[in-house]
């Protein structure tokens, strides 16, 4: 195995330190040797900051291994860029490892992979620290049409879309990770066999949001395992564009589950939201009323249990289609299910709730009704204390 870009990096690295920005030469020499880095090699990158003006790039590799410094000490920063949509690009590849680096203030996303089989994010951080008033989509980390993605060890921060984004993907870990500041910490959309656990949310707009929409190429996700995470606090202020898919997603949420099916949410520390602790909703109260064939905007057979529920004394922030929901003052419940039912699955179990512990005085669970305009609010959870089959581990391959 060689090791490339050390000797000329560590040069490099020790300009950048000194506070020189990057000259295109620079850039020129990282892109012109990811080009050219022959299959089964690790790529060492030496300690520095390193300004850049242009995406880097990586494809139709296998097998190959970019490790850096450590985060926060090989830094990426693209406050400066001038062209391509992403900070890193992987595409068309097989097995490749990003590892031990931070990337900062890219114009768009900051890692994207795409069609990448056998993908690991590890000890990766992505930051923004501006408000993105004038941006779009941001992702940190960005995986999409992906197969076998491990995300552990990562911190993602400022995204204006979601801090760690998995998208029309299967067979996924991501696990260990910190997310906060985004509007959404971590996000699965359209993806299928998922595992996040033991991941800390807090501070985004929404914690975790797992939802199917219908403009993509892979329409419907599902069998995703929440569980042992830490999700506190996410009661940030909703940045995204108006036109954001997320946008429609209420400020103040916890863990939300839009429009997917096999859905198990457990063993959770849900604690201190605004405005919604766990919601399971149609996709046409978040997002844009659609008829799309072969998209099935109803959520089923989702189960949340064993998890802890407290509240924070906020004052809700219901917005959009939601913000005619007639709670109370400070007695908006935890758990929140729109009751709009698929007409499919008409007297089957499509949402179990049980061994729920509340450590405060608001309701655990409401049924709005919202396909009655939000009449007639249910708040008891008898009819949903069942039990739906688990579901199975998620396996990788390469753990």
């Amino acid at each position: 195995m060689r090791y490339l870009f050390f000797i000329t990096l560590v040069v490099l690295g020790n300009v950048m330190t000194n506070g020189a920005f990057a000259q295109p030469h620079i850039y020129q020499r990282l892109q012109s040797q990811l080009i050219t880095v022959a299959n089964g090699d690790t790529v060492y990158l030496p300690k520095g900051t390193f300004f850049m003006e242009k995406s880097l790039s990586l494809e139709g590799k296998k097998n190959i291994t970019i490790r850096g410094a450590g985060m926060g000490k090989t830094v990426f920063n693209f406050r400066n860029q001038k062209s391509g949509a992403e900070g890193i690009k992987i595409a068309n590849s097989y097995h490749i490892t990003i590892e031990g680096l931070t990337v900062q203030e890219a114009k768009g996303d900051a890692i994207k992979a795409i069609n990448v089989t056998g993908m690991i994010f590890r000890h990766v951080e992505t930051e923004w620290a501006g408000n993105h008033q004038n941006s779009y989509g941001a992702y940190g980390l960005y995986p999409v049409l992906c197969k076998q993605v491990l995300i552990e060890h990562c911190q993602a921060r400022g995204a204006c879309d979601a801090g760690i984004y998995v998208g029309q993907s299967s067979d996924i870990v991501v696990r260990y990770c910190e997310v906060e500041k985004n509007v959404t910490g971590i996000n699965l959309e359209n993806s299928a066999r998922v595992d996040v656990y033991n991941n800390l949310s807090m501070n985004n707009a929404c914690g975790i949001l797992v939802m199917d929409v219908p403009t993509v190429m892979v329409t419907n996700g599902g069998q995703v395992r929440l569980f042992k995470n830490k999700i506190f606090r996410n009661n940030h202020r909703n940045f995204a564009p108006k036109m954001a898919m997320v946008a429609g997603v209420p400020s103040g949420s916890g863990i939300m589950v839009v429009a997917t099916s096999q859905v198990e949410v457990f063993a959770n520390e849900i604690i201190d939201h605004q405005t919604i602790g766990t919601g399971v909703f149609h996709y046409d109260l978040i997002g844009i009323e659609t008829t799309y064939e072969k998209y099935n905007p109803y959520p089923s057979n989702i189960s949340i249990y064993d998890n802890v529920y407290r509240r924070s004394r906020l004052v809700p922030k219901f917005h959009r289609k939601l913000k005619n929901i007639p709670f109370k003052p400070f007695q908006a419940p935890h758990i929140i299910y729109d009751g709009v039912i698929d007409p499919a699955k008409k007297g089957k179990n499509t949402l179990c709730i049980r061994n729920n512990q509340v450590q405060d005085q608001y309701p655990l669970f409401a049924n709005i009704n919202a396909a009655q305009g939000f009449k007639n609010i249910r708040y008891n959870a008898k009819k949903y204390d069942c039990s739906l089959p688990r579901l199975n581990k998620v396996w990788v391959g390469f753990e």
